[in-house]
């Protein structure tokens, strides 16, 4: 019999815009139920930000030098430099030049000034940036390893708006929803065991 934690099939090798899902046995601050952009991976080590783990903090908390019209949530993208800020976003290179195509329609940073702009402008933010705090990194062949013994389902799909709209669970269902019906059973794995 099949452990219904573990992801038997063939996983693809990760890159840069795939996503990483955490199996619902992970229980961490920063991992349990996530769903992770991989913004890098090579064989010197892999770059994530977690984009489903929602902060207490606002961005004009960190940021009140910029005057947002609709102020924003920041996330937690894992707990490497949670001091440094970063962003991904829908807007594309015509709005923010510099940024990085990470996926089919999703970009990584860019000109931090036509952020601002764009923000002091009133550019709507739902569903179009995400701010995210700090980033998960993994040394050489450390993300691998983790696949290797299932702490990860590697998912390669193209964007779907869901990856910026959704919170915490409504993200995690929804990439969890891509592997198919063979793991409808993850969506059952309370948060908390101990609610079993």
């Amino acid at each position: 019999m099949d452990d219904i934690f573990n992801l038997n099939d063939y996983q693809p090798v990760p890159q840069a815009g795939s996503f990483l899902v955490a199996k619902p046995t992970v229980a961490d601050e920063y991992f349990g139920r996530s769903v992770i952009l991989l913004i890098g991976h090579d064989a010197d080590g892999s770059m994530g930000l977690v984009l489903n783990n929602e902060s207490t903090l606002m961005l004009s908390e960190v940021l009140p030098d910029v005057k947002v019209v609709n102020d924003v949530p920041l996330y937690v993208g894992g707990p490497v430099q949670p001091d440094v800020m970063f962003y991904v976003h829908t807007l594309g290179t015509d709005v923010i030049p510099g940024s990085t195509p990470i996926a089919d329609g999703l970009y990584f940073a860019g000109d931090f000034d036509a952020m601002k702009r764009y923000l002091e402008s009133g550019g709507e933010t739902k569903g179009k940036v995400k701010f995210i705090i700090g980033y998960s990194g993994w040394s050489a062949g450390q993300l691998m390893d983790e696949i290797e013994r299932n702490d990860w389902a590697v998912l390669d799909v193209p964007y779907d708006p869901v990856m910026m709209n959704g919170g915490l669970l409504d993200t995690w269902q929804w990439a969890v929803s891509r592997f198919g019906d063979r793991y409808r059973m993850w969506h059952t794995i309370p948060l908390n065991p101990n609610d079993n």
